[in-house]
């Protein structure tokens, strides 16, 4: 029987992350995977990168990360695949108030941004409709990168800092003891970590069912549709992260001549281990209907790869994190926005495991929803975005 000082379950970005913050401090781990490193929704990601939050703290932490990102191979090690686009977020009259608020939390994090009137918006984006936009704001370090390869970057490094990652191993057992916690993995192998942190996305909740935990945590199923434009199209489209608020989907670009699309509204809840892993003709027409609305060059466009995967849902979709057992933590419930957060969140989570947490990350626990301490976040539907 094995023994390490700390076990994860998951390798998505948020599990290779923690690996890696508690492998380069000499801590003993191991991770659980039950298919292949980010091998999970983490691999599925669109992988926008922005700091545009309404939480003070997640701002910080999105803002640290984009710098890491910015600069992986030489801070981490591999590659994140990070392009900074810049980002454009649009809102109609009744976000007007909180998109200030908002604002005001990017300058006191010294992020470069910019607050649009409708007429700076009709001057700057002349190819856009513009129609009941009543603010905009720009942000300089927005962009997108590569989900999977950070990812992998992450869990390479954790390896070489003496982690181990157990791939194709899934956790069947998870036992908490007076000393110890006990994982029992699909073969049968007996394990033994001094603390378990479970970061398992959408099975998280099951996992953790099973040492008598019950956290509100949902699966959703969200659609990413990806369009091509015609190549005499390309001098024209729209070269930067999109988030429209008021039409209820974003997009960013993918090379010169592909984009993508998704919804920014909660779905149906859904089985994490039955679901529809294709889109279907209908859901990419929708989000193409309105992405053409506000940029008309896009009608043109033609469907390209695109596919479906899952959220992990907290009911204020944001991010649960904390203790739930003498022995046992959780990292979910990240809600569609937990990628650009990974880089610094997995710190964070070290610090938690080695008993010295940030304690800005104490909003975040598990325990918040049996008090009725709910977080507040995003824009009306659009709570995705934190």
């Amino acid at each position: 029987m094995s023994f390490y000082e700390v076990g994860i379950v998951g390798a998505g970005v948020h599990g290779a992350s923690a690996a890696y913050h508690l492998a380069r401090r000499g801590v003993p781990t191991v991770v659980f995977e039950r298919g292949e490193r980010a091998g999970g929704p983490t691999g599925q990601a669109s992988g926008v990168v922005r700091s545009y939050y309404t939480n003070r703290f997640l701002v910080g932490v999105a803002r640290d990360s984009t710098a890491i990102l910015a600069d992986f191979d030489a801070r981490v090690g591999g590659r994140s695949g990070y392009v900074r686009t810049g980002g454009l977020y649009l809102h109609g009259a009744g976000d007007v108030a909180d998109v200030h608020a908002t604002a005001a939390g990017l300058a006191a994090a010294g992020i470069g941004h910019t607050v649009l009137s409708p007429d700076d918006l009709a001057a700057r984006f002349t190819y856009l409709n513009l129609d009941g936009t009543a603010v905009g704001v720009w942000e300089d370090q927005a962009g997108y990168a590569d989900p999977h390869g950070t990812a992998l970057g992450y869990a390479t490094r954790a390896v070489e800092h003496g982690a181990v990652v157990l791939e194709h191993t899934p956790v069947r057992e998870i036992t908490e003891g007076a000393h110890a916690v006990r994982v029992v993995t699909g073969d049968g192998t007996r394990h033994e970590v001094g603390r378990l942190l479970v970061a398992a996305g959408p099975w998280t909740g099951p996992l953790l069912a099973q040492v008598g935990v019950t956290l509100p945590l949902t699966a959703e199923r969200h659609v990413v549709a990806g369009l091509v434009h015609a190549p005499a199209d390309v001098p024209r489209a729209v070269p930067y992260v999109l988030i429209d608020i008021q039409h209820g989907y974003y997009s960013r670009p993918a090379g010169a001549e592909r984009f993508l699309l998704g919804p920014l509204a909660p779905t149906a809840a859904t089985d994490p281990d039955d679901y529809a892993t294709g889109i279907t003709a209908d859901e990419v027409d929708w989000l193409a209907a309105r992405a053409a609305h506000r940029a008309p060059i896009r009608g043109h466009a033609t469907a390209a790869r695109s596919w479906a995967s899952l959220y992990d849902v907290s009911p204020d979709w944001q991010p649960v994190t904390g203790q739930v057992g003498p022995r046992v933590y959780v990292d979910a419930g990240t809600s569609g926005h937990g990628f650009k957060l990974a880089p610094v969140w997995g710190d964070h989570v070290a610090r938690l495991l080695i008993g010295d947490p940030d304690p800005g990350l104490a909003q975040f626990s598990p325990a918040r929803f049996a008090a009725g301490s709910v977080l507040t976040g995003g824009y009306g539907a659009a709570r995705i975005l934190g």
